[in-house]
């Protein structure tokens, strides 16, 4: 049966998640959980989220103690941000996002978070290079696990007409988790290294960046076991026999990678333009509190506590925000409202993200800082939400991964790396990397708005199959 969607109420319309059930077989939504049972959910996939990025960024307030004990460059602690962690995390997150679409989802969820909780302490035992670039694979292959299954349980807790919200809130964690990495980190590391010896129980003399880091990881053994609490919901839209059996069988991956060939005006140029965003923004998020330190001579707590409170409220804003927006044009009738609403704060924070770090001051840099961090965030909640309703349930774990592949290549793996490139082979001066950081900016905020363009026609037409049902 065709869904109508009412151009007036977007909460009464029907998704392809609600369409689903009106087939024969198909779980009906009424078989959603309660709200407070999908929000108790959320809250425990929000907070590992947040661990996942609070863990990730770490990193990025220690450069400079890292680098001078290790004895290594900006490229090189490139790779430590950003190829050790993306290789494993894209790579891992192929076969996990098979397995979110088969089995348990906060089995892998749980075990996950373990992992790389227990690879995040592992990396403040290193003693050199090779041995921290090891740990940061494993916290990427740890947190490949976490989005497939994550973005699976929410589409199938919510509701379609609570379902925006509900992902915008759990993407929340980036820019929280990224801005509690700089808060907490920089309260930690100042704290360690006022004290006169740090020495450890069978560990042995720790330096204040190793307690740090350790520090950070530990909380993530106690909430493996609490995210075994998450309900597991029946998966929507498919068969009834299958819909809540443990090893409903997925789509083969040729099925999957056919299916989004066949529909490659959308998902090539979406996937492209958000990779271009991920770029940009863990480029800025790496660097930026290093910049500060080199160029302004702020304090570790004075980054953590002026940086990570503009990403936390300007970040929570944009996603949040962003959500609203999509509503609002959704509501009048546009199907392409996620894409449009990315398209258009990529457009209008080309000024600000370019301008800040070449603003020449502190007050000046967080000035235009704050809507540029506004803007840069938007596209966060709204493009996971963008493609998860459109894509059939028994392959959006796999979709998942394969976005999740692209972004954490091309986001973390280059974009990190991009920015100390030009560090070291184009402007050759560590004290210029408000030079890189601005160039960056130029490169991938355009290419995104361009990609995201583009991609609105074909994205329509791919809402308008989705609402006459798969047929797959």
């Amino acid at each position: 049966m065709r869904a109508q969607q009412n151009s007036d109420d977007p909460t009464k319309a029907q998704t392809p998640s609600s369409a689903a059930a009106d087939r024969p077989g198909a779980v009906d939504v009424d078989e959603y959980p309660s709200l407070a049972s999908a929000n108790y959910g959320l809250s425990l996939l929000f907070s590992a989220y947040v661990l996942s990025f609070l863990d990730r960024q770490i990193l990025s307030l220690l450069v400079g103690p890292i680098r001078e004990t290790l004895e290594i460059t900006d490229s090189q602690y490139g790779l430590l941000m950003g190829v050790s962690f993306a290789l494993m995390y894209a790579v891992a997150g192929l076969p996990l996002g098979r397995l979110a679409d088969r089995f348990s989802r906060r089995a892998i969820i749980s075990g996950s978070v373990l992992f790389w909780s227990l690879a995040t302490c592992a990396g403040g035992l290193s003693k050199n290079f090779a041995q921290l670039f090891v740990s940061r694979m494993g916290v990427g292959a740890g947190e490949a696990g976490l989005a497939p299954a994550a973005y699976s349980l929410i589409a199938d807790s919510f509701r379609p007409q609570h379902f925006g919200y509900a992902m915008a809130t759990y993407k929340l964690g980036v820019k929280i988790g990224g801005g509690l990495a700089l808060l907490i980190g920089g309260v930690l590391y100042d704290y360690y290294a006022g004290l006169d010896e740090l020495v450890v129980p069978v560990i042995g003399a720790l330096l204040p960046w190793q307690a740090t880091i350790i520090s950070v990881g530990l909380p993530g053994v106690l909430l493996s076991i609490l995210l075994l609490t998450i309900p597991e919901p029946t998966r929507k839209g498919v068969p009834a026999s299958v819909a809540g059996a443990a090893q409903a069988q997925p789509f083969p991956m040729k099925v999957v990678l056919g299916y989004l060939w066949t529909r490659k005006a959308m998902y090539v140029n979406l996937f492209l333009g958000s990779s271009m965003l991920a770029m940009a923004g863990y480029g800025n998020a790496a660097w930026y509190p290093e910049f500060l330190s080199r160029v302004y001579g702020m304090s570790k707590s004075d980054i953590g506590l002026y940086y990570g409170s503009v990403m936390m409220v300007g970040g929570s804003i944009g996603v949040m925000g962003a959500a609203w927006v999509a509503q609002r044009l959704l509501a009048r009738g546009h199907t392409d409202g996620y894409v449009r609403t990315i398209f258009y704060a990529a457009l209008i924070a080309i000024p600000f993200v370019v301008g800040a770090p070449l603003a020449g001051s502190p007050e000046l840099t967080f000035l235009l800082l704050g809507p540029g961090m506004v803007l840069s965030a938007a596209y966060i909640g709204v493009m996971a939400a963008s493609f998860s309703l459109i894509t059939p349930n028994r392959m959006r774990g796999q979709a998942t991964a394969i976005y999740i592949f692209c972004t954490s290549i091309l986001g973390m793996a280059v974009g990190i790396s991009c920015v100390a490139w030009f560090t070291d082979y184009v402007y050759r001066s560590d004290e210029l990397l408000h030079y890189s950081l601005a160039t960056t900016n130029a490169i991938f905020y355009p290419a995104a708005a361009l990609l995201f363009w583009r991609c609105m026609p074909a994205y329509r037409r791919v809402v308008r199959e989705a609402e006459k049902g798969w047929d797959l």
